[in-house]
């Protein structure tokens, strides 16, 4: 069991829905990596997977994509089915990739206007 400390003016509902928040993500040793992948789809989180299992993963079929930015489809972590540590593919979902998308080209907009110098 783990203890949790908690602010004074934290009511107990609250801190019952903290907790429920805390195990959401939390895996228990019977779901199986593929059950916890559905879990992760239906709840619209972002997915990090590695390579062998990115090759299986079908994210058009699952309304996902890679990140839209090229330096962040490849990051260091703990594949979401076999939980293992290492290179991986992230996947988000297509609306956090549009707004993403979307966040990439305010800032090239912004680098672009902000290099004009007037004389």
């Amino acid at each position: 069991m783990v203890d949790v400390l908690v602010r004074k003016d934290y009511s107990a509902q609250d801190v019952q829905l903290a907790d429920l928040k805390r195990v959401e993500f939390r895996r228990n040793r019977y779901t199986s990596g593929s059950a916890h992948l559905d879990d992760m789809i239906a709840l619209q989180k972002a997915l990090i997977l590695c390579d062998s299992h990115a090759r299986k993963f079908k994210p058009r079929a699952a309304r996902y994509e890679l990140h839209p930015a090229e330096n962040m489809r490849t990051v260091v972590g703990n594949c979401d089915v076999c939980k293992m540590m290492g290179p991986g593919v992230l996947f988000l979902p297509q609306s956090q990739a549009a707004d993403e998308r979307k966040k990439r080209e305010q800032y090239l907009r912004c680098l672009e206007y902000s290099t004009i110098v007037s004389s």
